[in-house]
């Protein structure tokens, strides 16, 4: 059936491009978060007399895991889970329903209608994230306030 374009509506089918965007962000998570764990790790570390508690990015890795072990460097990755996934989904999908309504009766897709498609799908993902984004690094830091609790 065809729209009022004249595109057929058939060729464009959101739940397998949410299902992919939500694979996407699965995946993206599982292999970004343990850096992104050692960075807020930097960035929340404290000094005492002076002394930082960190080095280096390598030197964070080392001692996340020896003190809490491989699963503890995805601590705080469940909630990023939760909110990667469904942010990838409604980015990644929503970028092509905008894009596929976006285009001419002629099948193209000028710069101009490219952008408007991105950023409304941007909008509408980073609604989701923002949110969360707190409690994901404050569930991430909690692992290094409890492994100094462990220490003392």
């Amino acid at each position: 059936m065809a729209d009022s374009n004249g595109r057929n509506e058939e060729n464009f089918r959101l739940l397998p491009r949410i299902l992919n965007g939500g694979l996407a962000g699965i995946v993206g998570v599982m292999c970004t978060f343990p850096l992104d764990l050692v960075k807020t790790r930097l960035q929340n570390q404290q000094e005492h007399a002076g002394i930082k508690e960190y080095k280096s990015i390598a030197d964070a890795f080392k001692k996340t895991l020896r003190a809490e072990g491989f699963l503890g460097m995805y601590k705080g990755s469940l909630i990023n889970l939760i909110l990667i996934t469904p942010e990838k989904a409604v980015l990644l999908a929503g970028n092509d329903f905008f894009r596929y309504h976006l285009q001419t009766k002629d099948g193209k897709l000028p710069l101009f209608n490219e952008v408007m498609a991105a950023a409304a799908a941007g909008f509408l993902a980073i609604g989701i994230t923002t949110p969360m984004e707190l409690l994901k690094i404050q569930m991430q830091d909690a692992g290094r306030i409890n492994a100094q609790r462990i220490k003392s």
